[in-house]
């Protein structure tokens, strides 16, 4: 039997936001087994609320292509009479009362079915989702997503699906009791919910016999400039409330570990890759593995880097099936 050899390919991966320089081991004939040793222990791979590193670089890809691909939209009529533009929302979901199952069974049965009611009825096809605890020890969601949902339709949703395991009638009931002798202040709570706002929240609650908890908000994240950085920040943050039990994240199936349009480094590529990073020679970031160039790809169009471009439309269209026309228009 012949012994197995390699080649090192270098390969280049574009990404909306960068492109990486990176090589590629191609055995021949196949790549030889590692042995197996049955006695060594198993490692632990419990996050322990901690973001890894590779974590960190997942969610940034996929946050990145979802920016990418979100257009401006209209915000339905607004308190000022008048529409604003939009890209993505901030989509928060808390439990109406106290968390009584782990935070596997609420993400399998509560979180699922939310996503996937906001697919059906609202279009959301790409999403990024954080779990995170409250400082009162219940499991909450922050998922940032590219449409429109009204707000009432969002909480009536949510409270509904999180009654399928009783939260909503507990609420209820908690209110009830507490409120048995009338409106009660939470003097504790005024710095940050005034006397007039719980007067209100009491009248609406008692109106609605406590059926319709505030257990979403919403956030189009207008006036938020550098809206990546910022949701990054919300997303990649280590936990300090207490573990969460499995996932700390996720994401709709496209947008999970995208390899980007990855192609062969061949001369033509090598010659458009060192126009780039002639073009700004700060924008490269070098590591013990690979090599990034911080270019969107507004950017690797701008300087004539057609190949590469055109590489990156293909790759979005097989991929996502995303209208190429657009592309220009979508670069943050």
């Amino acid at each position: 039997m012949s012994k197995a050899s390699f080649d090192i390919i270098p390969m280049v991966a574009i990404h909306p936001g960068g492109i990486t320089l990176y090589s590629q081991v191609q055995w021949s004939p196949r790549k030889p087994r590692k042995p197996k040793f049955e006695h060594l222990i198993k490692s632990d791979k419990k996050h322990n609320g901690i973001v890894s590193n590779s974590a960190r670089r997942k969610v940034s890809k996929a946050i990145g292509y979802l920016l990418f691909m979100a257009n401006d939209k209209l915000l339905p009529g607004t308190a000022h009479g008048r529409g604003y533009k939009f890209k993505i929302a901030f989509v928060t979901l808390t439990l109406p009362s106290k968390q009584i199952h782990s935070d596997v069974i609420v993400k399998d049965k509560l979180l699922n079915q939310m996503l996937i009611e906001m697919r059906y009825y609202y279009g959301v096809r790409n999403y990024v989702w954080r779990a995170e605890k409250q400082a009162n020890g219940n499991i909450h969601f922050h998922i940032l997503i590219d449409k429109f949902v009204p707000w009432s339709e969002l909480r009536d949703r949510w409270n509904r699906i999180t009654n399928k395991l009783g939260y909503v009638d507990r609420y209820r009931e908690e209110m009830k009791k507490f409120h048995a002798g009338g409106v009660k202040i939470r003097k504790e709570l005024l710095k940050s919910w005034s006397y007039k706002q719980q007067i209100k929240a009491y009248q609406a609650g008692k109106a609605n016999d406590w059926n319709s908890p505030n257990s979403t908000d919403i956030h189009s994240l207008i006036k938020i400039h550098r809206v990546k950085e910022y949701v990054l920040k919300y997303c990649t943050k280590d936990e300090k409330n207490g573990e969460i039990n499995g996932r700390m994240w996720g994401c709709n199936f496209e947008l999970s570990d995208i390899p980007g349009a990855q192609v062969i480094a061949h001369d033509s590529i090598k010659d458009e890759i060192r126009k780039l990073d002639a073009s700004k020679p700060g924008m490269k970031y070098e590591g013990d593995y690979f090599t990034v160039l911080h270019f969107n790809i507004q950017e690797v169009y701008d300087f004539g880097c057609i190949e590469l471009y055109k590489l990156f439309c293909q790759f979005m269209i097989d991929h996502f099936d995303f209208n190429v026309s657009t592309v220009l228009k979508n670069v943050s």
